[in-house]
């Protein structure tokens, strides 16, 4: 349950990190030299703000507290939110006389990609150390994560390949909404599906944000 999750969180971040340039420069958008320039400073900027984001997330995760842990919440609620923002990313097309209305559309919806990505990605893999404290299980776990969400990515990859021949604009709107339901359902197969074992560990410190950037 817990590796058959990597499978629609792969399929997502190849969708987005691998195509959806390729969707902005492909699709009939006209933008300019000076618009793509500025869409490359977003990309930059956004990768500055993931260096920010991930240890805020860890800390948030490290510090929740409820009835299903502290794991489950973030990676339901990041894939829910990832699966709106893709349908988002290829669905809406906001045209103005210059095609700088993409632009700011785009600069919004890669940062709010960064955050629900990043929402469920810290909380997925933080949960791998807490399924066992066995090295060689944990090994084992590990390896097949990272075999379906290799899998993920070569069906991700497939599907655009087949689908975005001719009409690739309908190609894309139709593969992200197909995508995003793959997200949630196995996301949920996780959530669901895994049950943590109570494994006795010494009690420590809360970690603060502040002790986190003291680390980095």
């Amino acid at each position: 349950a817990y590796g058959l999750g990597g499978i629609g969180r792969d399929m997502s971040y190849t969708l987005v990190a691998t195509f959806f340039i390729t969707y902005v420069q492909f699709s009939g958008l006209g933008l300019s030299v000076a618009q793509f320039s500025v869409i490359s400073m977003i990309l930059i900027i956004s990768r500055v703000w993931d260096a920010i984001n991930d240890p805020i997330m860890g800390a948030i995760i490290e510090n929740t507290k409820s009835r299903w842990g502290k794991f489950k919440p973030w990676i339901l609620l990041g894939s829910l939110l990832t699966a709106i923002v893709i349908v988002l990313m290829f669905n809406v097309r906001p045209l103005g006389n210059d095609g700088w209305n993409f632009v700011i559309f785009f600069g919004v919806i890669y940062l709010l990609w960064e955050v629900s990505y990043t929402i469920n990605d810290i909380s997925y893999w933080s949960m791998l150390p807490a399924l066992t404290s066995d090295t060689k299980k944990r090994n084992s776990i590990t390896t097949l994560a990272v075999v379906f969400a290799g899998v993920g990515a070569f069906v991700a990859n497939a599907i655009v390949t087949f689908l975005t021949v001719g009409n690739a604009v309908k190609g894309y709107a139709y593969i992200s909404i197909v995508i995003a339901v793959f997200l949630v359902a196995c996301q949920s197969l996780t959530v669901f599906g895994v049950k943590q074992p109570k494994i006795e560990v010494e009690p420590e410190e809360n970690v603060t944000l502040k002790k986190m950037f003291n680390v980095i």
